[in-house]
């Protein structure tokens, strides 16, 4: 092929490729507006948030939550974003060592416990969260900070049956917690005996 037959063949290939993207344009413009007025001949239509709608609520008693939740944390702020995302939904009994939140679930049954490792480190958070998640069957939520400390004590945890954990100031947000929780759950379950 001469360089002159190159030169008319690529210029061609370039007007071939030009005409086909107006094209493209044309029928994507036309598409835009034949999808516009079918839009304004139907009846609006209200989206539906299926996540907000899908959350179940716990069952109430004289318009007060039945379901309870035991809390022990290590700082006040991860309390209180504990009674943000549940203060509605659950009745919040918290503690501040692992022999009151033995207590709490010795007295009240809890539906969840949500702990964090590092709030009392005087017992063995491993020890009393294995009990509470095997012995008993409740479902433990870890909630902690992600440190290179707490690494080496959640590793261990994960042979205790642990399901969710959230990291304080990373995925902390109400809906984790809500979602971590089997609002269907009145207590833990009955053993034969």
């Amino acid at each position: 092929m001469t360089p002159l037959q190159d030169l008319l063949l690529q210029s061609l290939l370039g007007a071939l490729v030009g005409a086909a993207w107006a094209w493209r344009d044309r029928l994507m413009a036309w598409q835009n507006e034949r999808r516009a007025r079918a839009v304004e001949h139907e009846p609006p239509v209200k989206r539906l948030e299926t996540r907000r709608l899908m959350r179940l609520t716990p069952r109430r008693v004289n318009g007060f939550p039945t379901v309870v939740v035991a809390v022990l944390v290590s700082e006040p702020i991860m309390e209180h974003r504990v009674w943000r995302a549940l203060g509605g939904r659950a009745k919040l009994r918290f503690a501040s060592t692992w022999v009151e939140l033995q207590q709490i679930v010795a007295h009240v049954s809890p539906c969840a416990i949500i702990a964090d490792p590092a709030a009392d480190e005087r017992e063995d958070p491993a020890r009393h969260i294995a009990r509470f998640s095997q012995e008993r069957g409740i479902p433990v939520v870890l909630y902690t900070q992600l440190t290179p400390r707490s690494a080496g004590v959640l590793l261990r945890l994960g042979q205790a049956g642990i399901r969710h954990m959230v990291f304080y100031r990373y995925d902390d947000a109400p809906c984790r917690f809500v979602d971590a929780i089997d609002w269907d759950r009145s207590g833990p379950p009955l053993r034969a005996a």
